[in-house]
């Protein structure tokens, strides 16, 4: 897999690892003298304590109904736009068209610039142009979940937990006003997010994932978009003239939720909690895997366990692809991927503490 923006999160349906990349949406804000005057000076300190508190607790409050305004604005916004995407010293370029007809979402993202790879998809399925590989790959989407640019603040009282939401100001981006939100990680096991959302709409319009050292990670922002038009049949079509080679498969229901689970996770990172556990069918190889997805409601991490097999690769250990940290390891004859867009210390500590039960 490569680390281009065809191997990030909208990308991730048909790839070997799930990544939720806009799903990148958000930056983080971590969150007494003498005798006589000590009784006035008590009082004053406790006013002045309880009002910063309630304003900070109004403030984000605030800043909360701004992620859910932008999880809203993914789930109902049609659109069509041109976005960057830094990482790695690199930058490419997408062309992105999205209708959504009563809930029923349909997406087409075009390389601008490099190789032209294409990726189309729709509620269920995804198709993946590679014509530079003289190949596509075709797959039912296997988790359920957002594509760029939506977040998942599914529950902000539990995210509060482990981020801390602000307001900042606001800016012109792609010829439209935009405000800041900073989402801040209360610990090292979750980046931190700015977005900037479309003051009208809400639609996140720029995000920059931010380490622990205050550095962008990556950065997503769109240099135009037309928010709101009629989105043509033929704009979701894919544009590609070669004849590729097909991977994958037109076969529905090669996933199963696994519901007698062997697979566990003893101690995971606070806020991670077990969204999803499936059984499925790589679309590459049609191999048997199973799939565990967790999430704190911002950020997510994958965990992938395959039968270990002859000839395959015995590469152990950690390693960075961009944003995203993998870490490999066998366990009771099986192969384990831990992938996420998150810190080294979050799929490490994963990775450590799967343990199977038959």
């Amino acid at each position: 897999m490569t680390m281009s923006i065809f191997a990030q999160t909208l990308f991730a349906d048909y790839l070997p690892a799930e990544k939720s990349w806009m799903s990148k949406a958000t930056h983080y804000l971590k969150p007494g003298k003498a005798a006589r005057k000590w009784v006035l000076t008590g009082l004053v300190t406790a006013v002045i304590s309880f009002s910063n508190s309630f304003a900070f607790a109004e403030y984000e409050k605030a800043a909360g109904s701004w992620l859910m305004k932008i999880n809203d604005a993914a789930e109902s916004a049609s659109f069509s736009g041109s976005f960057v995407y830094i990482h790695d010293g690199k930058v490419e370029t997408m062309e992105v068209v999205r209708r959504i007809t009563n809930g029923h979402l349909q997406e087409r993202l075009f390389s601008l610039n490099g190789d032209a790879r294409e990726v189309i998809r729709d509620m269920d399925r995804v198709w993946c142009y590679i014509p530079d590989k003289n190949m596509g790959v075709h797959d039912y989407r296997q988790i359920t979940g957002s594509g760029f640019p939506k977040i998942l603040p599914s529950n902000l009282e539990e995210l509060s937990k482990n981020y801390t939401f602000t307001l900042g100001d606001t800016k012109r981006l792609a010829n439209r006003e935009a405000q800041k939100v900073k989402v801040v990680p209360k610990d090292v096991f979750r980046y931190g997010y700015d977005l900037w959302a479309d003051s009208e709409t809400g639609l996140l319009l720029r995000s920059d994932l931010v380490d622990q050292d205050g550095e962008i990670v990556e950065q997503y922002f769109f240099v135009n978009i037309d928010i709101g038009r009629e989105i043509s049949d033929e704009e979701l079509q894919s544009q590609n003239q070669d004849k590729l080679v097909w991977f994958g498969t037109d076969r529905p229901n090669l996933t199963a939720t696994v519901d007698n689970q062997q697979w566990h996770i003893e101690n995971p990172p606070a806020g991670f909690e077990l969204a999803q556990h499936v059984r499925r069918l790589t679309p590459m190889e049609m191999e048997e895997e199973e799939h565990l997805v967790f999430t704190d409601g911002l950020s997510s991490v994958s965990i992938f366990v395959k039968k270990a097999r002859e000839g395959q690769s015995s590469m152990v250990g950690l390693s960075r692809m961009g944003a995203v940290h993998a870490y490999r390891d066998t366990r009771s004859d099986h192969w384990i991927t831990v992938m996420g867009e998150v810190p080294a210390e979050t799929v490490t500590v994963l990775a450590e503490q799967i343990v199977y039960r038959p």
